[in-house]
């Protein structure tokens, strides 16, 4: 029987014995089953590879089975991730703080805010040697200037502070400006932090596309269906670019993110696709396939991203990308090179962008090569994977001879 009803994980391949195991037991704590799934199988590989055991704990939409098929116990737990109630957040606390009692690790692993919240809460009451705060952005706390939004990113700062001045931490970013703004902050890593190139993909599994010959030029945006994200301005652009009777379609890929407040609901998706200006196609299984027939990636992100996952699938596959002037899009597009930057939540600018590369095609073909040269420079799982063990072993070091 298995301690917590945690599921038990497939044996890793014994003809594949790779590094020594030296990490000892590590929780990996992430908001939900797909976006450890989406994003950090490779992490989840490197950690089953050098750890005696690894436990990840993430809300179950149904696939929890698929990553204990990588190696890994997993427990269901509901991070509650669009809740800013202080009773809510601290009974999650107390919750996890109880789990980590039960399993005692060596590490514990904390991706994205919300779990970096709440683990930094619990290690106040659990003992834990060592912590890893994995950010992938700041999202709205970085943005929003509500009062309720200030108050709450002051905590979360002040938590994040805390966690770090501890000896056995590091921090993990996916761009220098979220660096910089917690550095700005008063947020001392004392050098134990690590910049990566976001959760980094598999060259091979995107190979560079020839093009795709498509008249109109087709554009696509592919990630979860939500306002942050830009899509609301995406179909105001569509509707400028049919009334110019530019050459070019636009297409979405996602499903809209019921956890989420700022999902755009599916009746206005639906109602855009009647209008006839774009094509929502919902979620996809085959990123791949979608640059294979598209000609531009597009993302007219309105708030903070960490490295856009979906960006680098794209510039793999030699698509030029027209995304916003925000960190994490910024961080890895420069504006002429691997493709063109516009200023958030303005329509017209981002319907311009879509315009002038829909025109050009020679243009697009450059910038799509200096995509695919990107992010061989630092990007890949491999790379992304390297620079995390790397991380993980100064971590330990650190603390042997602190």
């Amino acid at each position: 029987m298995w301690l917590l009803g945690l599921m038990p994980p497939t044996a890793p391949d014994p003809s594949c014995p790779g590094p020594p195991q030296r990490f000892g037991r590590i929780m990996l704590c992430v908001t939900e089953d797909w976006f450890a799934l989406s994003h950090f199988r490779p992490l989840i590989a490197l950690l089953v590879r050098r750890a005696e055991r690894v436990l990840v704990v993430a809300r179950s939409s149904g696939r929890l089975a698929e990553i204990a098929a990588l190696g890994a116990d997993t427990l269901d737990f509901d991070y509650h991730r669009s809740s800013l109630n202080p009773r809510q957040e601290l009974q999650s606390a107390r919750r996890l703080a109880r789990l980590i009692g039960d399993f005692k690790p060596d590490v514990l692993h904390l991706v994205a805010m919300k779990p970096i919240v709440l683990g930094g809460l619990a290690v106040r009451v659990a003992a834990v040697p060592h912590v890893v705060l994995h950010l992938t952005g700041l999202g709205f706390l970085g943005i929003t200037e509500t009062p309720k939004v200030r108050l709450v990113r002051w905590i979360v700062l002040k938590h994040i502070a805390a966690t770090l001045r501890r000896p056995g931490s590091w921090l993990l970013v996916e761009n220098e400006e979220d660096l910089a703004y917690l550095q700005a902050a008063g947020i001392r890593t004392n050098g134990r932090h690590t910049v990566l190139g976001g959760a980094g993909i598999d060259p091979e599994q995107f190979p560079v596309q020839p093009d795709p010959g498509n008249v109109p030029v087709r554009a696509a945006y592919v990630g979860r269906m939500i306002r942050p994200k830009g899509v609301d301005v995406l179909m105001a652009a569509s509707r400028l670019l049919a009334d110019r009777g530019a050459p070019i379609t636009l297409d979405l890929h996602g499903a809209s993110d019921d956890g989420n407040p700022e999902a755009i609901p599916t009746a206005d998706l639906a109602r855009w696709n009647g209008e006839g200006h774009g094509h929502w196609h919902g979620p996809t299984q085959d990123v791949a396939g979608v640059w294979r027939r598209s000609d531009i990636f597009v993302l007219p992100a309105r708030s903070r991203e960490g490295l856009p996952r979906a960006l680098l699938e794209a510039a793999a596959s030699g698509r030029p990308a027209i995304v916003t002037d925000v960190p994490g899009c910024r961080s890895f597009v420069r504006t002429g090179v691997e493709g063109l930057i516009v200023a958030p939540s303005d329509a017209k600018a981002l319907a311009d962008a879509l315009e002038t590369l829909a025109r050009d095609g020679p243009l697009r073909r450059r910038m799509g090569a200096a995509g695919r040269a990107r992010v061989l420079d630092g990007y890949t799982i491999a790379q992304v994977t390297a620079a995390i063990d790397r991380s993980y072993d100064a971590l330990f070091k650190g603390s042997l001879s602190s």
